[in-house]
């Protein structure tokens, strides 16, 4: 299938690149002088930090080994969402209850603070609160997210099971057993989102150094000196916000996360009524297989944007284009002739222990592994880092996280294939068989 002349050749850009943050002149220049702290990173974690500090009347320098937002926030499917990939149940049984509750709470309360940081900074990028419908892959599926909606609702989470037989009103698609609608959920355009906060920092008086690769952090006296390929600079505070991107040369962080590979595509222009017809209440849409499948329609309602983790191997553009046309065509058959135009991928990051985590190693302040779960979950942890710095605000418990790594294990995830293929048979096994 990947030979298909009919997925050769596709742009291998994000769609949302569109409507991407240009690069300035100013952002080549060279690095040197002193700030009150540097930021390596400048996805959604840096410049919500960023943006607060400056604020606050600090002078922030945010260095990027690549353009503005080269990474995941430009490249994910736009889904806002306040879970985690440990439920309730999960969190409570790998912490106390006061902080699995907290960190629930927490995790709801970011997609709050997301939608009030887009107001307060007049930001245009498509966002809606629509909320997220989980399909059920498999009969026991539907079982597990029904009695989690009981514990969401003790919780006092507004949710909703909805029987196979009544899913078309949210899904029109045959292949599920049903499902659960949440409320606390949404979304939005990434890179436009991703442009409104640069353009909010840059406002606030922050500088930015983009394609410029920070190789070294070193303490100097009551700060630190970051080495790039254009230099020096010095800082009193630094904060890596790299995710899925970290660097072999901050190497224990990178010993933290594991960078999964997500491919998306997006289809060619159609008929909106057309395409509303397959997802009723215009949700996002999420399915309960391990290697799972999350879709949603464009920001203008044009566009089927289909993404998955269709393969824990490098796979070129046209060959992850063939696989999720494929899938796509499975839930919704009507689009098999649909034309893929755009096929990208990026890298999502995992922490061992499933959940992000907030804190300090060696005096620098870090955010990493939003697990899938990252426009709210990190634009929310780049503001708590920002008002530790500034001596505001009360500590996150995503700080009280566990942030352990694997013996033997330097960032290079060799064993994501043999997960990857032990997943895909458990949700083999898991589906009823006709």
């Amino acid at each position: 299938m990947a030979r298909d002349h009919q997925f050769q050749n596709i742009p291998n850009t994000p769609y949302w690149w569109q409507s991407r943050e240009t690069v300035r002149p100013e952002d080549a220049a060279s690095v040197d002088g002193s700030y009150d702290v540097a930021v390596i990173g400048s996805g959604y974690t840096g410049l919500s930090a960023a943006y607060r500090l400056a604020s606050g009347g600090l002078s922030v320098l945010v260095i990027d080994a690549e353009d503005l937002g080269f990474g995941a926030s430009t490249r994910n499917g736009g889904m806002v969402s306040g879970t985690l990939k440990l439920s309730h149940k999960e969190l409570c049984a790998a912490y106390d209850r006061d902080t699995a509750n907290a960190l629930f709470q927490e995790a709801q309360d970011s997609v709050l603070f997301l939608e009030r940081s887009i107001a307060e900074k007049g930001i245009a990028c498509d966002y809606q609160r629509m909320g997220m419908y989980f399909a059920a892959y498999a009969p026991k599926h539907y079982d597990a997210l029904a009695h989690e909606a009981e514990e969401l609702a003790a919780l006092g989470v507004e949710t909703q099971m909805v029987p196979q037989g009544a899913q078309r009103g949210e899904l029109a698609s045959d292949i599920y057993y049903g499902g659960r609608t949440t409320v606390m959920a949404g979304g939005l355009h990434p890179a436009k989102y991703h442009a409104g906060l640069v353009a909010a920092c840059r406002a606030a008086g922050v500088e930015f150094r983009s394609r410029c690769r920070v190789q070294r952090t070193a303490r100097q006296g009551g700060g630190y000196v970051l080495s790039t390929d254009r230099g020096s600079v010095r800082a009193d505070q630094v904060i890596v916000a790299t995710n899925a991107y970290t660097d072999p040369g901050m190497p224990w962080f990178r010993r933290r996360v594991i960078p999964i590979g997500s491919y998306i595509i997006a289809t060619e222009q159609m008929d909106p009524m057309d395409l509303r017809a397959l997802i009723p209440a215009a949700r996002m849409i999420q399915d309960t297989k391990r290697n799972l499948f999350y879709y949603r329609l464009s920001p203008d309602g044009t566009r089927m944007i289909f993404g998955g983790r269709t393969s824990f191997r490098p796979i070129s553009s046209d060959e992850s284009a063939a696989r999720l046309h494929a899938a796509m065509s499975t839930v919704f058959p009507s689009l098999g002739k649909a034309r893929v135009e755009h096929s990208w991928t990026g890298n999502v990051a995992f922490t061992f222990q499933k959940l992000p985590h907030v804190g300090q190693h060696e005096g620098i302040h870090f955010a990493l592994g939003c697990c899938g779960q990252g426009v709210a979950l990190m634009s929310y942890f780049g503001d708590c880092i920002g008002g530790r710095i500034l001596g505001r605000g009360a500590e996150t418990a995503f700080a009280r996280t566990r942030f352990t790594t694997m013996p033997g294990y330097a960032g290079h995830p060799w064993f994501l294939p043999v997960v990857g293929e032990f997943y895909r048979l458990l949700d083999w096994l898991e589906r009823p068989k006709s």
